[in-house]
């Protein structure tokens, strides 16, 4: 019962401007600009922009509450000797495990599929009301599964040691450096499967919680904070130099993937036409930078996206502290797509960021070589 311990201490502090999931910050974040990626079709839903970030908490708050909510916030995905290969069938786990046990490790995929089957449900009858609240409610699941400390067992610090990272990182940092934070318009799509598209961005956040809290003793270090007392603005400063690169690539794959949920659950519904297959984009003739494949990789990745127009482009790998270590194109792309291999046969095991600029504009997205 690890996890509800936690969330009684977040009740406590829910109207600080700090407190729950990613914190109230960056869950407003990730809802209000999911909606740039929309296509023009949705405009209804776009046009929701401020009442789906005034609602982009309320699954937290329904936790003081709702006994049931709790769970549907995470998943200590190493809680399963098998959870790279997670059933989807719940119930099949409650069998093999116990209800307490697995409402205990979470049951965040599953909350953010159902929750997109009762946004189709209620689009297809017009219920609007309770579609938007919906649409807000899949924004906070799909962003708490995105922040690496809710799908790892080690969500506070290393086990069995509980030191306040989870907050310290998803609220109280973000808090501090909110005007740091951006997002640009991205490439969505038609999402076939949607437990295994929540499943594979889980997985991926788990395999990052390491760095957050490698990144947590290294700021500890380096601003003389001793872990105990007031926490000193230094070890904010020194964690975001660490996990900002990482936590801005995070957010931004957050708008997009939320946008590519509401856009399936509009489908769905039959309120607009899907995308026919070969299309890789509600947006195919602009700047794009894709996830690149595979992801974690040893030792060769490829990276690639879309160039609305010819002209001179900038491609680059960095590790966690900034430090460029490969740089993959730099001059003149002709529109279109491209590809590029990079080998990382050279570097240590850890999490990059790649990222692409070109004609005033950038994007990145974080990728993890593991030898």
């Amino acid at each position: 019962m690890h996890r509800f311990c936690a969330v009684c201490l977040l009740v406590l502090v829910a109207f600080s401007g700090k407190a729950w999931g990613w914190g109230s910050v960056a869950h407003r974040f990730i809802n209000r600009n999911a909606v740039i990626n929309l296509p023009p079709s949705m405009g209804q839903l776009a046009a929701q922009q401020d009442f789906l970030g005034l609602h982009a908490s309320d699954a937290d708050t329904r936790k003081g509450s709702d006994p049931t909510e709790a769970p549907k916030h995470f998943i200590d995905l190493e809680s399963y000797p098998d959870y790279r290969h997670l059933s989807p069938d719940l119930s099949s786990l409650v069998t093999m495990y116990g209800q307490s046990r697995v409402t205990d490790i979470g049951i965040l995929p599953w909350a953010t599929v159902w929750t997109l089957d009762s946004l189709a449900a209620q689009l297809r009858r017009g219920d609007w009301n309770k579609a938007y609240q919906s649409a807000a409610d899949i924004g906070h699941y799909l962003g708490d599964g995105h922040q690496p400390l809710h799908c790892t067992v080690n969500y506070d610090g290393y086990s069995p040691v509980r030191n306040g990272i989870h907050s310290r990182y998803e609220s109280e940092m973000i808090y501090e450096h909110q005007s740091l934070l951006s997002a640009t318009r991205d490439s969505i799509h038609y999402v076939a499967d949607p437990y295994s598209f929540v499943l594979a961005y889980l997985l991926r956040s788990n395999s990052l919680a390491d760095s957050i809290l490698q990144a947590d003793i290294a700021a500890k270090a380096s601003s003389g904070w001793s872990g105990s007392g007031t926490v000193p603005q230094a070890y904010y400063d020194a964690l975001w130099a660490r996990t900002g690169n990482l936590t801005l690539a995070l957010l931004q794959e957050s708008t997009r993937d939320l946008a590519s949920l509401w856009y399936t659950a509009w489908v769905n519904a039959g309120l607009i036409a899907s995308l026919p297959a070969t299309s890789a984009s509600v947006y195919p003739d602009r700047f794009v930078l894709d996830q690149n494949y595979p992801n974690p990789f040893n030792p060769t990745t490829v990276l690639g996206g879309m160039l609305p127009a010819a002209g001179r482009v900038r491609l680059t790998v960095v590790d966690m502290l900034g430090r460029t270590v490969a740089v993959l194109l730099d001059g003149i792309q002709p529109a279109g797509r491209y590809r590029v291999t990079f080998d990382g046969s050279s570097l240590p095991s850890g999490v990059y960021l790649y990222r692409l600029e070109s004609a005033g504009r950038s994007a990145s997205k974080a990728m993890i070589l593991i030898r």
